[in-house]
Parts: C-alpha cells; structure tokens; sequence
C-alpha cells in the first residue's frame, strides 16, 4: 500500500520484544511454580488440618486466595499481557514500541502482585473473590497495566501492515475489557463498597468476566493466530469469525450471575444471566467450527508439532468448559451443582487447560 512504512522482519521484531517477554513470561512462570508450592501446601491442610497449624500466614483461608492470586494475576494475566505485546508486533509487522517503558511495567506489576500475596498471607483477604489483595496494591496494578496498554495500543495503531487480523480484535477487546471490568470491581468492592448482597454479585459479575472477557480473549487470539499459521491454511470463514468475536463481545458480560440461581437477588437479573450464558453457546460453536474447516486436512501435523498439540489440547479444553459453564446456567443442572466443587473445576479446567495451554 502506497505510503505504508517498510515492514521489519521477524527477527527485528522479536528481537524489540525480547527483554520485555523475558521479564513477563519469566515471571509469570515464576508465579505459576509459587502457586502451585501454595496450592500443595492448601490441600494437605485440607487434609490434615494439624499441619503448620501453628503458623497464621499458612492457614488455608490464607493459602488458597494467595495461591489464586498468584495464578491469575502473577501468572495468568502477566503472561497474556506479555503474549498480547509480542502478537501486536509480529500481527502489525513493526518492532515493540517503547519496550523500556513496558519493562518498568512489568517491575511494577510483579511488585504489586509480591505486596499483594504477602499482604493475603501476613494480614489475611477482603473477603471478595480474586479480589483478595490489600487495596493499596490496586493503583499499582491499574498504573502497570495501562503502561502496557498504551505501548501495545500504539503497536496497534502504527502498524505496518494495514490489514486487521481476528486476533487483533480479541486482543485490543481485551484490554479495554480488563481495564474496565478491574477498575469498576475494584472501586465498588474495595474503595467505595457496595452494600449488602449486591456485593456478592458485582463479585461474581467481576470473576465471570476477568476470565470471561480478558483472559478468554487472550486465549481465543493465540489460537487463531497459530492454528492457521502452523498448518498452512488460512482462516476459512472471516464472517464466521466475526459472528463469534462480537456474541461473546454482546452476551460475555452477562453471565455471572449464575451462581445465584434461586438466590437472594432479584429475578430478572438472574434470568437474563441464564439467558445470556444460553447464547454464549452460539458463539463456542461458531468459533469451534471455524477453526475445525481450518483444520480440516492438517490434523495429521498433530503427530510432529508440538506447539499445535498445546494450541489444540487448549482450544479443547475452552470447548468443553464453555460448555459444561452453559450447563451449569442450566436450573436443573444447578439445583444439583451449586454449592459444589463443579463450578471450582470447571473454572480450573478454563484457567490451566485453556488459558495456561495457550499461553
């Protein structure tokens, strides 16, 4: 295209992105292995309540929301803001823009997770699902997290190649949407509290679309970023695509109130949760099929590549828990399941199977 600046080569880009990746993803590993010694250390309590029982940091009310943030925070999001930068660059072509000021974030992120898991262990939680961390480490997190934003925006906006990619959609999506689902929470939960049940459900609206919207989208962006590229065969349908991104864009904000099924909030708001996770069906299997016809006749590089065996084992996993969470908004499926370890698995399956995989 007449005016566009020269496109940089892989090597170039990847190159730029280099000690940024290297901080996010090394960290996020780091807290993933952290998390994991937290989790261990949970479940044997469960077990065992004697064990460490002399220690208030190590209780399992503690361990657990510590062991969770670390996983969503330290890990989760920090590698899909470090896989998010790197797409940006090689989708537009183009180096990483200001990687300095992306490190800065990435130091300020990990501290503010640091500060947040030892203020869970040495103080205790809020009370408020993923939202466990003392409030002052907020402010932190928000001012990395924009610091990215703005760098992977920019990328965006400068890019050097003109045409937009699916995966580009999730990804600009996602930061908006992480940036509004953790700034409203955070506000009514922890700096201005709502009160009385509405708590719990500006809660549960909050962890249904911080996995939802932000790390589903992240997710969904690797998988139609590498599946068409490591088997050679372009995306086969862009409208079918497009029906996909903008069903969850319409309906993934609106389900997280299943939980409250027969519960203390008022009906409608329920029900239209129940609808709308009904709908997000359509958009699993949009996005499910699309990427079957991509696949169709590649299958068989399973056998060799690796990268696509994990690309694929995740897409699966997000396949089988969007759908047992539409079951799950089910009122007979419910009755049966609420109050259980159901929905906890199946939120694991999401976080480690789909997200973790992926990224």
């Amino acid at each position: 295209m007449p005016g566009t600046p020269a496109r940089d080569s892989a090597a170039a880009i990847d190159a730029s992105c280099r000690w940024p990746l290297v901080l996010l993803l090394g960290g996020a590993t780091v807290w993933l292995l952290f998390r994991s010694v937290l989790g261990i250390l949970a479940a044997i309590q469960l077990h065992a309540p004697g064990f460490l029982a002399g220690s208030a940091w190590l209780t399992v009310g503690r361990l657990r929301p510590a062991a969770m943030n670390a996983l969503v925070y330290g890990f989760a999001t920090q590698a899909s803001l470090g896989v998010l930068l790197w797409m940006m660059a090689r989708l537009g072509r183009g180096r990483l823009l200001y990687p300095g000021a992306v490190f800065v974030a990435g130091l300020l992120w990990n501290l503010g997770v640091k500060l947040g898991v030892l203020g869970i262990l040495a103080v205790g939680p809020t009370g408020f699902e993923w939202l466990e961390m003392p409030r002052f480490v907020t402010p932190l997190l928000l001012l990395a997290f924009v610091l990215v934003a703005i760098g992977a925006l920019l990328n965006f906006a400068l890019r050097r190649e003109p045409t937009t990619y699916v995966s580009q959609w999730y990804l600009v999506a996602g930061l908006f949407w992480f940036a509004w689902v953790y700034s409203v929470a955070s506000y009514l939960l922890l700096f201005d509290p709502v009160r009385g049940v509405l708590q719990a459900a500006v809660n549960a609206w909050f962890t249904s679309n911080l996995l939802g919207l932000w790390l589903t989208s992240i997710g969904l962006a690797v998988v139609f970023y590498f599946v068409p590229r490591l088997t050679g065969r372009p995306l086969q349908n862009y409208w079918l695509a497009v029906f996909g991104f903008w069903t969850l864009a319409l309906f993934g904000s609106w389900n997280g109130l299943i939980p409250f099924i027969g519960g203390p909030l008022p009906r409608w708001m329920v029900s239209a949760s129940v609808v709308a996770n009904g709908m997000l069906v359509v958009s699993v299997v949009a996005v499910a099929w699309n990427w079957h016809l991509t696949l169709a006749g590649g299958y068989s590089r399973l056998k060799s590549d690796w990268v696509l065996r994990f690309v694929l084992t995740g897409a699966a996993a997000y396949l089988v828990a969007s759908l047992v969470g539409c079951l799950l908004g089910l009122k007979s499926v419910a009755a049966i399941t609420q109050l259980t370890l159901v929905p906890v698995a199946r939120t694991q399956l999401a976080l480690h199977g789909f997200v973790g995989l992926t990224l």
